[in-house]
């Protein structure tokens, strides 16, 4: 983790990354280590049935492996590569961009994840303005991050992880969503769970969309494996700053 804090350091948090949007519907991934996988998640995409665009926030150094993967793609593919490795929280840059744009939502994949032709679609069909929906979603019996558990498909759910997951892109138009504590950068499902929930009331809820995790994936790649303590204390700190994933179903009506 002192790498990961070391790689912010000199980070212009309120800096754009400019890129062009097409009319097709924006999914944003992140790639680092797992490159070997880019082709397949391209693949999987370009088997949607439906028009994407895939943005690409590359924060592995080797660029000229991830231009090379995407240049098979068939679907429009725009990267921006990184200076530094800020994890996951990269995306939500591209994702400012895709609303700066004019689009009202987009889509977060994760490279570990196998999708079928119509998960896209699944994803879509389910979304709600002012909303986030993902198949990687939790609620909470206590405060307690470890406390978690899943609720039914269509079902309210106060924590919504960024694989699997269609957003309202407004969210990202508010400069707070870039001010999370540098050292919570690489859990940003949490950040952005606060923000979307708490400070600006969106619901959120589990999609029924058909993902899976590809298990030749699982392995030490998975920042959970490392960062399960991390987690714990970010959520500690949220709740001290007045979230209440606990209260947060009962503040939407019931999405089913």
């Amino acid at each position: 983790m002192i790498r990961n804090e070391r790689s912010l350091i000199g980070w212009r948090r309120g800096q754009r990354t400019p890129i062009l949007i097409t009319g097709r519907l924006p999914v944003i991934i992140c790639t680092w280590r797992r490159l070997d996988r880019l082709q397949h998640t391209l693949e999987q995409l370009a088997d949607q049935d439906l028009p994407v665009q895939v943005l690409i926030w590359n924060n592995s150094p080797d660029r000229a492996k991830v231009d090379a993967e995407v240049m098979k793609s068939i679907v429009p593919v725009t990267v921006h590569h990184s200076e530094r490795n800020i994890g996951g929280f990269g995306r939500f840059y591209l994702a400012r961009e895709v609303a700066e744009q004019g689009h009202d939502f987009a889509v977060f994949i994760d490279d570990d994840q196998d999708l079928e032709p119509g998960t896209i679609r699944e994803l879509l069909d389910g979304h709600r303005p002012r909303s986030m929906s993902g198949w990687w979603a939790f609620n909470f019996h206590s405060a307690d991050y470890r406390s978690k558990f899943q609720p039914e498909p269509g079902k309210i759910a106060s924590l919504i992880g960024t694989g699997g997951m269609i957003v309202d892109t407004a969210v990202f138009r508010d400069a707070r969503l870039f001010r999370c504590p540098r050292r919570y950068w690489f859990v940003e499902d949490l950040w952005l769970s606060y923000v979307a929930g708490h400070l600006w009331g969106y619901s959120g809820f589990r999609s029924p969309a058909g993902f899976s995790f590809n298990e030749s994936a699982e392995d030490d790649h998975a920042q959970y494996h490392v960062l399960g303590h991390t987690k714990a204390r970010f959520q500690r700190y949220l709740v001290r700053q007045g979230w209440d994933p606990v209260a947060t179903s009962a503040a939407h009506p019931e999405i089913s």
